[in-house]
């Protein structure tokens, strides 16, 4: 009977050892439920071989972090730094966790702790309040907004920055090595100063642990700063188009008043008509409100910025959209598709007024691991093209960011499909 109590333990114990990472750095709870489960069970099973075998407690959690590393790597991450990641932060908060539980109950009923732990009630109940505890923050933080997005753009990313692999792996290695002082700290025979250890070891736990937090911060006030930039930009465009609008319209006036000077009537209706002075500008408009409210938010402005762009310069941009789930996009991605919507605007605004002026901008995520942009002009663009236009740049960039892109230029017709970091 104990051996089935154990063991179903030991699986809610994995579920939560698993899950709780998996939420906090804002991954999808429907896209990896399954791999969670099916990690919960497999450990389990094996937590309970290595428990009932003849190999030294120090040794199991060796054993173990090793085996739930491999088999995050197989279901859950896609990189192996990823992994590392993940099965650290959920295995060093799990045992942070329990250290706690531990610490109160044997204070509280003056205990031993080398005794303590081996007692079948009291392992069973610090297993019971753990999970409890586990499974209801990680509730909270799925519920919440208060994910470490950032850490997990970094570490799904293709290319991370070589000083921030060094330092997140310093991280994780540090979280294995506080399991392994924290294992051996609460199973060595109690000294004088155990006390005093097991306090310093909760404390470097809390410190580590707190590093992902930090982390997240750096990475979070990183991106604020390079969408500012970003959108900055873009409202210097349209500040920099009003200004030649302005030039223009003066350049106008000055040459109808010169007509007028020389009392060439006849030629002003002949000047009007051939520089379409007689149009009225369009007005602006907003963003397609078919889409869906999940979209990114960044996305979103960017889609209102580049209409109000586009028709500055005379091109209408139609937006569409089928998404049925929460949209979430790195700033990389949208300046790379920003680049490649600017050249597109700028050679429809220099092209001959008989052109159709139109950009179609698609958006498809109807696939769970990925979203598709797909970007459509009647516009046929030349194999020579301005030294300026840097489309081609930033395609190769999304590229080295994990898209897969299909693309021809007469006319336009390029499909984006980026990876959800």
């Amino acid at each position: 009977m104990n051996i089935i109590i154990t063991l179903i333990l030991s699986f809610f114990e994995w579920v939560c050892l698993f899950l709780f990472p998996i939420m906090i750095l804002g991954y999808s709870w429907k896209r990896h439920y399954k791999a969670i489960i099916s990690s919960a069970g497999i450990m389990s099973v094996l937590s309970l071989s290595l428990h009932h075998s003849s190999i030294s407690i120090t040794y199991i959690i060796i054993l173990q972090i090793i085996s739930a590393f491999l088999l995050v790597r197989w279901l859950l991450a896609n990189k192996i730094l990823e992994a590392f990641v993940i099965t650290s932060i959920g295995y060093g908060f799990y045992i942070f966790i329990q250290m706690i539980f531990m610490e109160i109950l044997v204070r509280a009923f003056q205990l031993d702790h080398f005794i303590f732990f081996f007692i079948f009630f009291n392992k069973t109940t610090i297993q019971l309040l753990t999970i409890l505890f586990l499974f209801v923050i990680s509730m909270i933080v799925r519920f919440s907004t208060y994910q470490l997005n950032e850490v997990r753009f970094i570490i799904k990313g293709p290319r991370m920055n070589k000083k921030y692999r060094i330092l997140i792996t310093l991280i994780a290695i540090s979280t294995v090595a506080f399991i392994y002082l924290t294992a051996y700290t609460l199973l060595s025979e109690e000294s004088p100063n155990k006390q005093l250890v097991i306090l310093l070891v909760m404390v470097l736990g809390f410190i580590i642990l707190s590093f992902y937090l930090f982390l997240h911060i750096q990475f979070q006030k990183q991106q604020i700063l390079e969408a500012k930039q970003l959108f900055l930009d873009q409202e210097q465009q349209i500040i920099d188009r009003v200004e030649n609008l302005k030039e223009e319209s003066i350049q106008h006036f000055q040459a109808i008043l010169k007509l007028t000077e020389r009392q060439a009537y006849d030629l002003i209706p002949d000047y009007i008509e051939a520089n379409h002075l007689d149009k009225a500008p369009s007005k602006l408009s907003f963003v397609d409100q078919n889409l869906p409210p999940q979209l990114d938010e960044l996305l979103y402005i960017f889609l209102i910025n580049k209409r109000k762009l586009g028709q500055l310069f005379g091109v209408s941009i139609e937006v569409s959209g089928e998404v049925h789930q929460e949209v979430s996009i790195s700033l990389q991605q949208i300046v790379c598709i920003s680049r490649v919507m600017d050249d597109f605007i700028y050679m429809l605004f220099q092209a001959s007024e008989e052109q159709d002026k139109t950009i179609h901008f698609h958006i498809d995520m109807r696939e769970e691991e990925s979203i598709a942009f797909t970007i459509t002009s009647p516009f046929h663009i030349e194999e020579k093209v301005d030294e300026s236009i840097s489309y081609y740049d930033a395609l190769i960039q999304l590229k080295h960011l994990g898209a897969v892109i299909q693309s021809d230029f007469q006319p336009i017709n390029l499909s984006i499909r980026s990876p959800i970091l």
